[in-house]
């Protein structure tokens, strides 16, 4: 196989440095970067004569504003250094909540942002963007022209996080959104599953409407895409405590932790230990005993269409 590059935004260095060790093929290229005075960002990409000709594979993520604006400049740069082909690894792919429009002149963000990115200039073998684990599966479909999108599944990281927890434990929902995912896992490992069903008022406030557990005296994994603020697992932690389990596990695979989210989380006294991907840089920023981070670089390394 022959040399391919391997670029990383600040923000995702660590998840690079996971692919370097792993791969003896990809060979790391620096960006150097400098922020101005007045806010102005500016790259120059390292030893730019390896770029022609050869792969590039970008890791980044869509975590906020200015991070979907480095994602834009450096893969087109990339492109215009004539790489052969471009990669857009993006393990988290945040505003993935805003995906379709509920009210009258609500922008659809995630449809947006896909579409900029297949405005990327085209490599000569194509240009590829890997996600993993979309809030919305449908969202790769937003996706247009010669970008093709590769949805990728931390699954077998997520049943590793299971097994972690001990034997026997009850599979939980946070909510029925992830109910027949749930059901799917609990049939793979043969766990008893349980569930809630909760109303949100907006894009903060919820409330258990129903519970469908049998899981007095056992322990609980409750398992969710994501966790932000927190404020729906406490809920759902409280819901199961009430009819009696015994420890609370969360695994999840986004640890987006806004201010203060793991401070409420532990504090409620509700859970033993969150574990979670290092899909997102807050995750491994916050790792602890009651954080445990797991590593998913090899998912998408394997998942690379080279």
């Amino acid at each position: 196989m022959p040399q391919i590059n391997l670029l990383s935004s600040n923000k995702y260095a660590y998840f690079k440095e996971n692919m370097l060790v792993k791969n003896e093929y990809f060979k790391n290229i620096d960006i150097k970067t400098e922020t101005f005075p007045d806010g102005e960002h500016h790259w120059i990409l390292q030893n730019v004569s390896k770029i022609k000709g050869k792969p590039a594979i970008y890791v980044c993520g869509t975590t906020d504003d200015e991070a979907i604006f480095e994602l834009y400049n450096i893969a087109s740069t990339l492109v215009r250094e004539q790489c052969s082909s471009l990669h857009l690894v993006v393990p988290y792919f945040g505003y993935s909540t805003m995906e379709r429009a509920t009210t009258q002149g609500e922008v659809v963000t995630a449809k947006n942002i896909a579409k900029m990115l297949s405005s990327l200039p085209l490599s000569p073998q194509g240009n590829f963007i890997y996600m993993v684990d979309l809030h919305s599966f449908g969202t790769q479909y937003y996706f247009e022209n010669s970008l093709h999108p590769v949805h990728l599944s931390a699954k077998n990281v997520i049943k590793q996080m299971i097994s972690d927890c001990g034997p026997n434990v009850v599979l939980a929902s946070a909510d029925m959104g992830r109910a027949k995912w749930i059901e799917k896992m609990g049939d793979d490992l043969k766990l008893q599953t349980a569930f809630i069903m909760k109303r949100r008022f907006d894009g903060i406030h919820t409330t258990v409407e129903a519970l469908n557990a049998d899981v007095k005296g056992k322990n609980v994994v409750i398992f969710d895409d994501m966790i932000r603020s927190g404020s729906s697992i406490i809920k759902a932690a409280e819901a199961y405590k009430s009819v009696g389990a015994k420890d609370i596990y969360v695994a999840v695979v986004h640890g987006v932790f806004t201010p203060q989210s793991i401070d409420k989380m532990q504090s409620s006294g509700l859970i033993k230990q969150i574990l979670v991907t290092n899909t997102h840089p807050n995750a491994l920023k916050n790792q602890s005993n009651f954080i445990k981070v797991y590593d998913i670089s090899e998912i998408i390394s394997e998942g690379l269409v080279l």
